[in-house]
């Protein structure tokens, strides 16, 4: 075979395995994940309060703390001794964070300062105890529910108020798999805290635009998360009353 002919083998080669990429992400539709900015990038005075989270460290599970507004998250307190569940990690109304731990004893619920990392009380888990009405955020007092919805092209966030009245709030497109895992209004209703499959915390408004932006990432799909805003009770408890 002559030069000529082998270099014009080889672009021929070349062509057919570009065509055959291309064909592919035709026809798997591969799309990449939605790219939201970090609120950590560009804080954003008018959301309030803070969020609690948790996530694994070195076979420990770690609590942190980040503002709403956007910041670096700061660690509070990592322990193989704590768990997660339902309505923890959350917060009381004044402020503490509510942690469930393991120990000799049995089940308490650790209070912790979130400042200093400081366990200001512990109480013993009671069998009859709940958590804050509407943990899971499923229908609000004052009538609007939050949902998520999905399928192949897109996840969504559906706000629907006391009317019945539904609308999209957000709309992502992703991979097949990519999901919203839960979504939760903030204390004052002008927010949205949604999780995505990626383990990011995403914040969204409620109203206009949802200028959705990443506030956390790297946090477990199936770990509690929680918004404190000073001034407002609905989604806190606090087990030193309600085990009383």
């Amino acid at each position: 075979m002559t030069d000529t002919r082998k270099v014009l083998t080889s672009i021929i080669a070349s062509v057919v395995v570009v065509g055959v990429v291309v064909s592919l992400v035709l026809t798997f539709a591969i799309i990449p994940l939605p790219d939201f900015p970090l609120l950590s990038d560009n804080p954003d005075s008018q959301i309030r309060g803070q969020v609690a989270f948790a996530g694994w460290e070195d076979g420990d599970l770690c609590v942190s703390v980040v503002e709403a507004s956007g910041g670096e998250p700061t660690e509070v307190l990592c322990d193989g001794n704590i768990g997660f569940g339902e309505f923890t990690p959350g917060w009381t109304p004044d402020g503490l964070l509510v942690i469930e731990e393991f120990g000799p004893r049995g089940e308490d619920f650790r209070l912790v300062d979130p400042t200093t990392g400081e366990t200001v009380d512990r109480v013993a888990f009671q069998m009859d105890e709940g958590g804050p009405a509407g943990r899971d955020f499923a229908m609000y007092e004052d009538g609007l529910n939050l949902f998520i919805e999905g399928d192949r092209d897109a996840a969504q966030i559906i706000l629907e108020d006391a009317e019945g009245n539904e609308r999209i709030a957000l709309e992502a497109e992703g991979p097949a798999d990519y999901r919203f895992e839960w979504a939760r209004l903030s204390p004052d209703r002008q927010w949205a805290l949604v999780q995505d499959s990626e383990g990011r915390l995403i914040v969204i408004a409620t109203e206009g635009d949802p200028n959705a932006r990443i506030l956390a990432e790297d946090v477990e799909g199936w770990m509690a998360a929680a918004w404190f805003m000073e001034g407002y009770e609905e989604g806190t408890w606090d087990p030193r009353t309600e085990s009383g």
